[in-house]
């Protein structure tokens, strides 16, 4: 039972998960109307979908994961999770998710097809050049969106929350440029289009340049207070000192020091908004 549990996690990547999960709750803060129901919705919502794309993703990819040194020992690879359970855990995920937006709202179940949508369609972006990067950011921070649509049931006209996003995406771009430099040598060889392939494997300034794009529209949020000012300062900290170790150490390694700790400073800078105290 324990072992099985550890494998599902395991394969759905629940600590990406958990990773997305305060940016759906810097939406509901946004938008300013938040109960018990609404957060445990958007925990439940914001979980199956998250699960649902991961799935999806390994699914599309098996062809690959089976080629790459470096994903052979994948649960769906090694037959741990049959191809078949691993269409359930989709089915499954993808149905609690859109059941639970359209306890949320209307509008919002309305939608949640479209997120659906983005999250199976990133496998198929990365043999475009440069636009997986910018895609997978692109759904990730629409996840800002669908927290703020889930509790407010309305399309958003907040600048606040759009800066937000912009931030999330070209961070996420970034760190997908670092992620996937760990397939350089398989992703040149099975002519995948990634920046670290087009670049010959100098991701520092692309992966720089990115970051600092996405630090533009969080700062300008966060002129609104000192302390926010601090709190983002950090988070620009650990991106930019980040860049030092890229070549260095293991990328998980580097995600749970530098990069896990970024959504939850987000999430207070947004909480201490929505609470006026500075």
């Amino acid at each position: 039972m324990v072992s099985g549990l550890k494998k599902f996690l395991d394969f759905i990547r629940i600590e990406h998960t958990i990773f997305d999960l305060p940016f759906a709750y810097a939406g509901v803060l946004l938008s300013g109307t938040i109960t018990l129901k609404i957060i445990i919705l958007v925990t439940i919502a914001g979980i199956t979908a998250r699960v649902s794309g991961f799935t999806m993703n390994r699914i599309l990819d098996l062809p690959f994961d089976r080629l790459n040194p470096r994903t052979r020992k994948r649960a769906l690879v090694t037959g741990e999770i049959s191809i078949e359970q691993a269409y359930m855990i989709l089915l499954i995920s993808s149905l609690i998710f859109v059941i639970s937006a359209f306890l949320l709202n209307f509008l919002a179940g309305i939608l949640s097809p479209l997120i659906l949508l983005l999250f199976y369609l990133y496998p198929k972006t990365k043999k475009i050049p440069v636009v997986s990067h910018i895609f997978l950011g692109l759904s990730i921070a629409l996840i800002v969106l669908a927290g703020y649509v889930a509790s407010k049931a309305s399309i958003p006209y907040d600048l606040n929350l759009y800066l937000i996003m912009i931030f999330v995406a070209f961070w996420i771009a970034g760190f997908d440029i670092i992620y996937q430099f760990q397939d350089y040598d398989f992703d040149k060889k099975m002519g995948i289009k990634s920046i670290p392939v087009l670049l010959n494997g100098r991701i520092i300034f692309p992966t720089f340049l990115f970051y600092t794009i996405s630090l533009i529209p969080l700062f300008i949020f966060s002129l609104k207070s000192l302390i926010f000012l601090i709190l983002t300062s950090i988070i620009a900290f650990l991106l930019f000192f980040r860049l030092i170790y890229v070549y260095k150490y293991d990328v998980d390694k580097l995600f749970i020091i530098f990069d896990s700790p970024v959504p939850f400073i987000l999430m207070i800078i947004v909480f201490l908004y929505y609470l006026h105290l500075f």
